[in-house]
């Protein structure tokens, strides 16, 4: 049994060496192999999509239930004796994401560099003490897209861009004001916000995140499972199909 990443990156390639096999076997037997090694395949192709299922909330900060969904099986043939594993992506099954899980999935695994889509900027909870922003179960900005417009429709109250005094461009984001914090620069076409009280940053921008390789090991998770689990799949399919042989 050998395993490799398929196509695209993000799946994993499961194959079966049947030559060693059919060594010592009979003609009625060596005629079950295919059959037999077809379905092994399939049956540890799924028990491989567990181990990576269980696998994503322990390695990884609150999953969705979407990206867990997202690891099929793609099933292997008596003439085609490949299985393939892994996360939706281009030419792997079907996803309607704007970034395929794939896509998602391969910062986690080999490293790598997301940047924004259709904005200039990400959009990230701040990190800076007393940011507060309400999050959801997976860690993400609740209801990001309708929360940044109301918030920048609050003039009032919050502001967009780079503060006032000893800030730098990493300290963009938007920002909220105290109640005692409220007069808004004169003359400013940068966005810039006098800041006469206390502010706190509730939302950074980022041109870009960065993500260290290693954080989910797709490789290693499919391979214990296969050394686990392909012996006896295999000796399984191989017995019933014997018995329907004779």
């Amino acid at each position: 049994m050998n395993i490799g990443y398929g196509r695209p990156s993000m799946q994993i390639d499961l194959k079966a060496d049947t030559k060693k096999l059919t060594k010592h076997l009979s003609y009625v037997q060596k005629t079950q192999i295919p059959f037999a090694t077809s379905r092994a395949l399939n049956d540890v192709a799924f028990d491989a999509r567990l181990s990576i299922q269980n696998a994503l909330p322990i390695r990884l900060d609150r999953p969705t239930k979407g990206l867990i969904k997202s690891v099929i099986v793609e099933k292997s043939k008596k003439k085609h004796l490949i299985a393939l594993v892994g996360f939706a992506g281009k030419g792997f099954g079907k996803t309607k994401w704007r970034e395929s899980p794939a896509e998602i999935m391969i910062r986690h695994i080999k490293g790598g560099t997301r940047r924004p889509k259709s904005s200039s900027q990400l959009r990230i909870p701040s990190d800076t003490k007393g940011g507060g922003i309400k999050l959801n179960k997976f860690g993400n900005i609740a209801g990001k897209k309708a929360k940044v417009q109301k918030m920048s429709a609050d003039k009032d109250k919050y502001f967009s861009g780079i503060p006032i005094g000893d800030y730098s461009k990493k300290d963009a984001g938007i920002w909220e004001r105290t109640p005692a914090n409220s007069k808004r620069a004169t003359g400013s076409k940068a966005k810039k916000w006098k800041a006469t009280g206390k502010i706190v940053q509730r939302i950074a921008f980022e041109p870009f995140t960065k993500y260290t390789g290693g954080r989910f090991p797709l490789s290693s998770i499919v391979q214990k499972t296969v050394n686990k689990k392909y012996k006896t799949r295999f000796n399984v399919a191989l017995a019933e199909a014997l018995r329907s042989a004779r």
